[in-house]
């Protein structure tokens, strides 16, 4: 029977004792864990932490879960039943601060069996946050092999270049369809993402990572000229500044080639106001 939502159930104890493992979680951690479904991971999750904060979409599952845990009179788990893309993260930091603590001081673990429909979604919510320091993630495979992805590869584009912007990103192993109920048509894969803790970039710099591959088969020097309409010999100037080939591809520029492009592109449209 599908279910509501679409999930598909972690149902392998092994698997969920190692993407558990993979967190390093010590008495003292607090953890988010989006998509809690049936509690495989939370049940794991909670005795070994000081605070675990749960998010489920599913009413009926949180209603589960909430039971479970009061009848053995748990205290440290917050069950919220939302949308977590409608999720106001204001809200999760208030549910993880504790009154001996500043707000500022309040990091925290991840861990997370990701929808697949909307996993790459959340990923973009999370890793902007400064607090969060490690993440467990399970998705398609395919997905995290984009999330991984280097420069000339196929599976390298906007959303490697987002991840690999805010973190250190580790592929540590792959999941049977047969570890899930119902089964998914796909095989998972969990990922290690470790918070580089950047600074906020130029305020343009995804946009025009974005609108290169959204273009990928066209020439950088294309994804210039149409990104900001300039002349294609003002784009020249600005990639020969930067030490690029114009006919480069946006797959063969590594992140530190677009932030340095982007550092000439902002200088730039700033000389010609």
């Amino acid at each position: 029977m599908r279910q509501k939502h679409g999930q598909n159930f972690l149902i392998d104890n092994n698997i969920a004792n190692n993407i558990v493992k993979a967190a390093d979680l010590e008495q003292q951690d607090k953890v988010l864990e989006i998509g809690s479904g049936k509690g495989i991971l939370t049940k794991l999750i909670q005795p070994q932490v000081k605070h675990l904060t749960a998010v489920e979409i599913d009413e009926t599952l949180s209603k589960q879960l909430n039971h479970f845990f009061s009848f053995h009179n748990v205290k440290n788990i917050e069950i919220i039943n939302i949308d977590f893309l409608k999720f106001d993260l204001r809200d999760l930091q208030s549910s993880i601060i504790t009154r001996d603590e500043a707000p500022q001081n309040t990091s925290f673990k991840i861990i997370s069996n990701l929808p697949y429909n909307i996993g790459t979604a959340i990923i973009q919510k999370i890793l902007p946050l400064k607090n969060w320091t490690t993440a467990i993630f399970m998705l398609q495979k395919e997905v995290i092999q984009r999330l991984a992805a280097q420069p000339n590869s196929k599976d390298y584009g906007y959303i490697s270049i987002f991840t690999s912007y805010y973190a250190d990103c580790k592929v540590l192993f792959d999941v049977s369809p047969r570890c899930f109920n119902p089964p998914p048509k796909v095989v998972s894969s969990v990922v290690k993402l470790i918070n580089k803790l950047p600074k906020l970039p130029e305020s343009i710099f995804f946009d025009f990572v974005k609108h290169s591959f959204s273009m990928r088969r066209k020439t950088i020097l294309n994804c210039l000229s149409s990104f900001k309409e300039l002349e294609k010999s003002q784009g020249t100037k600005i990639l020969d500044s930067c030490g690029l080939d114009p006919f480069l591809r946006p797959d063969k520029l590594s992140i530190s080639e677009f932030l340095r492009l982007t550092n000439k592109i902002k200088q730039y449209t700033i000389c010609r106001i």
